[in-house]
């Protein structure tokens, strides 16, 4: 399906020109066609188009905001019902309000600080956890912001825990707030006993333990309850970081569905079907120091993303099919996802090389790599994403990649075959088979 979009002189594949005015990061140059990288230009349900009017099955979503899929009808509709009502007061509204009663309606004693950026929300969970302990230093594990204290000398997080690429130390230049006086301590392979040695070992110096509820689908419920009573005892704040999570698998994420009891949790990302949006959720006794440590900008009471988050919510509580709300809905179509990827995989020949899976019960789903040779072989992994780019589906490789509720409407066989398709051409081209 063409989604009409117009063409720009932008070069083969949809590719930014040699005068692209963008700066960006290497993240956005994942998509590529021909080696070009791809330059959108609209999205509709499911599916988004290149420069050229090229479609694809989209399961990147933004990197997860999109839930109910782009431009959709009906969250639209709301959306300017709420606009009426202008996009910026002198301080929070009665939207704000409301939004917050309707997500944390079974946790009376919370309250929630608003923010932009899940970022922003775990930057100000670390002074939170400053103030508290006079401690400076944290514990993290999983990729938890690309601010200073949360990125610097950390790992490729969504590597599995086996893969030889997970260890290498990234970000290690430029970065303040990181010291001998201030360590961020990175927790790499979720047993205890290496937990409690970094709490040992930075004793009287770690004030928050912070925790990317993806590393979950590695560990179980048991082991992170034990992890945060263990960094609650030696005296840390705990959070647990729901960015991709929160909204996505449950409206308000692991920590909460399995009673993990972490001090703070972050939620983003898909709140607000992409628009910017990013709460910061604690006790009220807690949240009561967000004026004294300045948790807030000029944008934090913006009211496009409230109003977005709204109109999401009341799309996403209702039934849909036989599913009892669209939370429950998400999981199924990203199950049947992942089902789809691992039979192509198999019927092209593959299927003791790659499959899927589904993620935290299929909000998100991943590939999966079962031979180790090319688990630590990045050019044949990326090899196989041009693949998949090249037969219409873009996801992520390396990370886990999302589904909406518009992907209910996908041709499952159509899917099927080109995926298909695209492990062959990946098998005969890339070499995939070699050992």
């Amino acid at each position: 399906m063409k989604l009409g979009a117009r063409s720009i002189n932008s070069g083969q594949g949809g590719s930014l020109s040699k005068h692209e005015r963008i700066a960006h990061s290497k993240i956005t140059r994942k998509f590529k066609s021909a080696g070009q990288q791809l330059l959108f230009s609209q999205g509709k349900r499911g599916e988004v188009s290149d420069a050229n009017g090229v479609t694809y099955t989209d399961f990147v979503m933004g990197y997860g905001p999109v839930i109910l899929g782009h431009s959709d009808d009906q969250f639209s509709e709301i959306l300017s019902r709420y606009l009426v009502n202008g996009v910026m007061m002198p301080g929070y509204t009665t939207f704000h309000q409301e939004y917050l009663e309707r997500l944390l309606g079974d946790r009376p004693k919370d309250r929630g600080a608003y923010f932009k950026t899940a970022s922003e929300a775990v930057t100000a969970a670390f002074r939170l956890a400053a103030m508290r302990t006079g401690r400076l230093g944290v514990v993290r594990s999983g990729y938890i912001g690309w601010h200073d204290a949360q990125i610097a000398n950390s790992l490729k997080w969504h590597e599995p825990l086996h893969s030889p690429l997970r260890e290498k130390l990234r970000y290690t230049d430029a970065m303040r707030g990181i010291g001998e006086t201030e360590p961020a301590a990175n927790w790499v392979d979720l047993r205890l006993e290496s937990l409690a040695e970094l709490l040992d070992r930075h004793k009287g110096l770690l004030g928050c333990f912070v925790f990317d509820a993806y590393l979950a689908s590695f560990t179980t419920p048991e082991v992170l309850r034990q992890a945060v009573a263990m960094c609650r005892e030696a005296g840390l704040l705990t959070v647990f970081d729901e960015t991709k999570t929160g909204g996505r698998i449950s409206p308000l994420g692991y920590d909460h569905d399995n009673r993990l009891g972490s001090d703070l949790i972050v939620i983003g990302k898909a709140l607000a079907n992409g628009a910017p949006l990013s709460l910061l959720v604690g006790d009220a006794e807690l949240l009561a120091q967000a004026e004294r440590a300045r948790l807030s900008g000029t944008f934090s009471k913006e009211m496009i993303a409230v109003y977005a988050a709204l109109a999401t919510r009341d799309i996403l509580e209702k039934p849909v099919g036989d599913s009892p709300d669209g939370w429950a809905e998400i999981g199924r179509i990203g199950t049947q996802v992942a089902s789809v990827f691992t039979a192509a995989a198999q019927d092209a020949g593959v299927g003791s090389l790659v499959g899927a899976r589904p993620v935290l019960g299929g909000g998100m789903f991943e590939l999966v790599y079962h031979d180790d040779t090319l688990l630590g072989d990045k050019e044949r992994r990326e090899a196989l994403l041009a693949a998949l780019t090249g037969a219409g589906i873009l996801l992520l490789e390396g990370h886990p990649s999302f589904v909406s509720l518009a992907h209910r409407d996908t041709d499952w066989a159509d899917l099927h075959d080109r995926a298909r398709q695209a492990f062959e051409e990946w098998n005969t081209s890339a070499g995939a088979g070699r050992g």
